[in-house]
């Protein structure tokens, strides 16, 4: 009996350990294949999604790649994937200037959160900050520090009526990144 639950605590201990990474993976590489999705096949319906390497989702066409995701109808997602084997990546975008809720989260390539905000702790109309694997790079910007050289920057933005998509749409398209 001893021998037998010892076997099963070590199984659970390799397959959960197994689960865990390879889980993170798959999420990602399921994103990837969605984001390539959206860059190459345009829609009308769905607008100019991709532009310069940021992703603008419609929430009309969200479902179309989410598949068993369901993204919050409340929220403008934009989707910014990098890859920092290209050099530092510089992101500038803008804040709401009313109460609206508005957040960032940078992913590393295994979903992890390493770096977020929200507008409830700036009180600016524009934030810019740097993603780097570089520990040693000093800037006059916030840098977020990534531990994988692949991930997604997803901003969060609220609409509080849909009726606001098409002017809250233009004002999140002033967002640019580029790569130092």
């Amino acid at each position: 009996m001893k021998s037998f639950l010892i076997k099963f605590i070590f199984s659970f201990i390799i397959s959960q350990s197994f689960f865990l990474w390879t889980g993170p993976r798959i999420v990602m590489f399921k994103l990837d294949k969605d984001l390539e999705g959206a860059r190459l096949n345009f829609r009308e319906e769905c607008g100019h999604r991709w532009v310069d390497g940021v992703i603008y989702s419609n929430p009309i066409c969200i479902g179309d790649a989410a598949s068993s995701r369901k993204p919050n109808p409340d929220f403008i997602y934009t989707i910014i994937p990098y890859d920092l084997r290209k050099g530092d990546l510089y992101v500038s975008m803008p804040v709401p200037y009313d109460d609206r809720y508005w957040s960032i989260h940078v992913h590393n390539r295994n979903t992890d959160v390493f770096y977020k905000i929200t507008n409830t702790e700036i009180d600016i109309d524009t934030f810019k900050f740097i993603v780097s694997k570089n520990k040693a790079l000093k800037h006059n910007l916030p840098i977020a520090y990534a531990s994988s050289s692949k991930g997604i920057i997803l901003v969060r933005l609220t609409m509080k009526h849909f009726n606001e998509y098409d002017k809250l749409d233009k004002f999140r398209r002033s967002t640019m990144r580029e790569y130092l």
